[in-house]
């Protein structure tokens, strides 16, 4: 059986979002310039998750405001959703927080927690100049950093691990689908007390 998951990037401009979707598609070429994201572009994996395989759409959003307004398309039948900021840019962490309220304007808010993820991007190894300290919702949510280098072949470590957390977060999309489908057929069995 083939599951089908639907996973939204967002976050501000020039966080990392278009660099970390070609390191997962394996489609990263050597970095030179930024290059801005008109509207969306969609990556297809096929990733293996336990015994079931699961075709991840990644949509990487961009970031600039003038397509804050398509947000409630991109959140069409979205199942996941992950945050992308770069940690080494002072201004992100705040513009994080506007698109969390954003997304939830526009219909992603009402995803579950364990549906979305934080993701602080590195460009240079080292120590993280400080942490980010989340407000509200945003403390629940699963946060991890990555290093990501410029240049692609420096970045393998990053990119196993940005794996490993896009199969994490397919996972528990497989998950939340089945306990679903399990409610509504208990309910449909006279299972209602299960709701509560």
């Amino acid at each position: 059986m083939v599951n089908d998951a639907k996973i939204c990037l967002v976050g501000p401009p020039m966080s990392g979002k278009t660099y970390l979707c070609k390191l997962l598609a394996e489609t990263a070429g050597q970095v030179n310039q930024y290059e801005t994201t008109a509207g969306c572009r969609i990556q297809e994996l096929d990733r293996k998750i336990g015994s079931e395989r699961v075709n991840v759409q990644i949509w990487d959003c961009s970031g600039s405001p003038q397509y804050q307004a398509c947000l409630p398309a991109f959140a069409k039948d979205v199942n996941g959703l992950v945050m992308v900021y770069n940690c080494e840019k002072d201004d992100q962490e705040a513009e994080l927080e506007k698109w969390y309220q954003a997304l939830s304007s526009a219909g992603m808010g009402n995803l579950v927690t364990s549906l979305v993820r934080i993701i602080a991007i590195k460009m240079s190894p080292g120590p993280a100049r400080r942490e980010y300290s989340m407000q509200g919702k945003m403390k629940k949510l699963h946060h991890t950093t990555l290093v990501l280098p410029p240049n692609p072949a420096d970045a393998h470590e990053g990119a196993t691990q940005a794996l490993q957390e896009l199969d994490k977060l397919a996972e528990a999309i497989i998950v939340r689908r089945k306990e679903k489908e399990e409610h509504s057929i208990l309910e449909g069995q006279g299972g209602a007390d299960y709701a509560q």
